[in-house]
């Protein structure tokens, strides 16, 4: 179980690399995205989750708990995400809107052009 979920967290690693490494900025947002739904499951990862273990809010005969303080910080992390994620578009929107233009090349400034 552990392989696959460290297979996935690479993958999504490599995939949200290369969308930021792109110059559209609505694949760079998405990448920054992709990177913090990563970073979400590398933490909870660290928990060690298995059949035997409950909630600590159950009452039973079981003394193995889960960890509610990841789960906590996943849950932080997901809102964190979603704001910035948010935050990032309406910048691109509004960026998109005043230039016309999506591309990171094109936005570059003037001086650039001049000094080549």
């Amino acid at each position: 179980m552990n392989l696959i979920l460290l297979l996935v967290i690479g993958f999504l690693v490599f995939i949200g690399t290369y969308m930021i490494l792109s110059l559209n900025l609505i694949r760079i947002v998405i990448g920054i995205s992709i990177y913090t739904h990563a970073g979400n499951l590398i933490i909870m990862s660290m928990g060690h989750y298995s059949n035997k273990m409950t909630e600590p809010l159950i009452h039973g005969s079981n003394t193995n708990y889960v960890d509610p303080l990841l789960q906590a910080i996943v849950l932080t992390a997901i809102v964190i995400g979603f704001a910035m994620t948010a935050f990032l578009l309406v910048l691109v929107y509004r960026t998109y809107r005043v230039t016309k233009e999506a591309n990171i090349d094109v936005l570059r400034g003037e001086e650039d052009e001049n000094e080549q």
